[in-house]
């Protein structure tokens, strides 16, 4: 091993250059591949029931069925109006 690193060395910079970014992109796509089988393992391993029951996604719904309606309240155009002339007075 070490008589491999002697010969890199001996190599011209732009061949140096080349042999760490083909390295620096070899360890990234593997380690990019083992990233991707490990959340494929840990999608496969989750029990979509068994999610929704640990964080009462059935009682969650139930509530927010429950939930008041929000409406706003309906404004024609000489309130808006209103409303803009009030605010233009209190900039000024």
């Amino acid at each position: 091993m070490p008589g491999l690193f002697e010969k890199i060395q001996q190599k011209p910079k732009s061949e140096r250059k080349m042999i760490l970014w083909i390295l620096v992109i070899f360890f990234g796509i593997m380690f990019f591949g083992l990233w991707v089988l490990a959340i494929k393992r840990r999608i496969d391993n989750l029990n979509n029931n068994k999610v929704k029951e640990d964080f009462n996604f059935i009682q969650l719904e139930k509530q927010l069925k429950n939930l008041p309606k929000l409406e706003l309240p309906k404004i024609d155009s000489k309130q808006l109006k209103q409303i803009e002339d009030f605010f233009k007075e209190e900039a000024i």
